[in-house]
């Protein structure tokens, strides 16, 4: 406000100046017009009577006149200096005005900007120490799921199991809440072990070397086995419609495959092709005598028939061999990549069935012996099983990234779902491994008495498995199917005691119990 006031007398001042040197030029303009007219008389006295006195007079006033426009040209640029001086003055005290204000308005903004800054870091601590508060309850929480989950193995086997449940589910519950892997061996053996999720039947005399779904009806399976049997059944929360397709002890069948039609192509060891339609059974001898592998579809009324040293072209509709094509080396696995057959030799061959029905050999990059493959086209890996029991994870370019040691023992079969690949072995076990997981852990299924040949992806989350034994087991493979199925068996909650001594004192009380169809 001071300055605004400072600002407005100087302007009236120099208003006022404007005003007097506009009067000074105004009675400087009179003045030039009275010597003009006073010329105007000498010529005219000059002319007319030429008297020296007029003259002299008239001179001696022009020259009065000529003093007096003097002192006021003087006076006009005195005047002017005074203006030009007070000029100066306003303007070097509105520059110096203007440099305050603007060096106000600087610090005004700094001063501004250092509070947002403040503001911003205020809030970024904030954010970290939540941050900070979530990583360590997220931690502390994980943690307490993986010894809830040990706790219950412990009193499972204690056939403590209605406090084995809870253990169980609550470890699910704390672990899944925080973003926990659920599929950590211990919690996973926990939740495997309280739902009694396993079931379990003998089907076959012999062991059961492979097992297919049905493609003519939902929730129905073809299993085979090394004793001649050929069996089909379902499972509707038991086994039910078990029927014997055919049974021979003089075949030993390695493979199976079924067509659109219903129509089952079983591969016997032994060199014979059984082709089952409906109640009509042939068999097709084929021309090695031993060594048969693998059944698989080719192209549109094809197959194709693997032995040890060849491959066979088998035509469907007239139900013969129509080309043969020879191994540069004994065939240990084969296995589909991109729509494409590939083979893998026992000296570390590789080959590629091409359209035209051709081996074309294929860059190895490792020559260990494998015994099973994989491919998953959803995340572009393979997974290569070998006779020692490790499992190599491939690229798109056939180069080895990762290695999976767990079994012990000739990997029998692999296969992708989702994120997860499943092996089974005959260390007589099925493993899971994550493969998103940082430490790829492997996270054992089911231990069997017998080896494991085989097993079947379902669409259930259930995986079924075929043993030497001769049974089919089924395995549920969702954590959080299997905590469903616990809780859904509770029978009561955690007691005060119970609470405090597995879980702690300090972690605030949670019900475990379904009431209602809410927890």
């Amino acid at each position: 406000m001071k300055f605004r006031v400072k600002k407005y007398f100087w302007h009236i001042l120099s208003a006022l100046l404007a005003v007097v040197a506009v009067v000074l030029v105004y009675l400087n303009l009179g003045l030039s017009r009275q010597m003009d007219d006073l010329r105007a008389q000498l010529e005219e006295y000059k002319e007319k009577e030429g008297q020296s006195y007029v003259v002299e007079r008239i001179s001696k006033q022009m020259e009065d006149i000529a003093y007096q426009q003097k002192d006021i040209s003087e006076k006009q640029r005195e005047e002017a200096v005074f203006q030009m001086g007070v000029a100066e003055q306003m303007r070097a005290r509105a520059e110096e005005e203007q440099q305050k204000a603007e060096e106000f308005a600087r610090n005004v903004v700094e001063a501004r900007n250092m509070a947002e800054k403040q503001r911003e870091l205020a809030i970024q601590q904030q954010r970290q120490a939540v941050y900070a508060r979530n990583v360590a309850d997220t931690l502390s929480n994980v943690a307490l799921g993986r010894a809830l989950a040990l706790l219950s193995s412990v009193q499972y086997r204690a056939d403590n199991k209605e406090v084995a449940a809870l253990l169980a589910y609550a470890s699910w519950k704390y672990t899944s809440e925080y973003k926990g892997d659920v599929y950590q061996p211990v919690i996973f053996d926990a939740l495997g072990q309280s739902s009694e999720s396993f079931v379990t039947r003998n089907l076959h005399k012999g062991g059961v070397t492979r097992i297919v779904p049905a493609k003519d009806e939902a929730n129905a399976y073809l299993s085979a086995s090394n004793y001649g049997e050929l069996r089909r059944w379902r499972y509707e929360g038991g086994f039910v419609d078990n029927r014997l397709l055919f049974s021979d002890p003089a075949y030993s069948f390695r493979d199976m495959w079924q067509d659109a039609d219903g129509i089952i192509y079983a591969l016997s060891y032994d060199g014979k092709l059984l082709v089952a339609d409906g109640g009509s059974n042939q068999t097709i001898l084929l021309p090695e005598p031993k060594g048969w592998m693998r059944v698989a579809p080719f192209e549109d009324g094809k197959l194709l028939l693997a032995s040890a040293t060849a491959l066979y072209l088998y035509d469907t509709d007239g139900r013969r061999i129509v080309k043969t094509i020879l191994f540069p080396e004994a065939l240990t696995a084969m296995g589909e990549k991109d729509g494409h057959w590939l083979f893998f030799g026992k000296e570390g061959g590789l080959w590629s069935l091409v359209p035209h029905e051709e081996l074309v050999p294929q860059e190895r990059l490792n020559k260990e012996h494998v015994t099973a493959f994989a491919w998953s086209d959803e995340l572009r890996i393979g997974a290569l099983g070998t006779e020692d029991g490790t499992i190599y994870m491939v690229d798109d370019f056939g180069n080895i990234f990762n290695s999976l040691v767990g079994h012990r023992s000739r990997i029998t079969q692999l296969g992708f779902s989702g994120h997860n690949l499943f092996s089974s072995s005959y260390d007589c076990s099925i493993s899971l491994w994550n493969i998103n997981a940082s430490k790829k852990e492997a996270v054992s299924l089911k231990t069997f008495a017998s080896w494991v040949h085989c097993f079947c992806l379902s669409t259930d989350e259930t995986i079924w498995a075929g043993d030497e034994s001769g049974a089919v087991s089924r395995i549920m493979i969702s954590p959080d199917a299997m905590a469903a199925l616990i809780q859904k068996k509770l029978k009561r909650d955690f007691t005060d005691d119970e609470w405090i001594y597995y879980v702690g004192r300090n972690v605030p009380r949670r019900h475990m119990k379904l009431f209602n169809t809410k927890e």
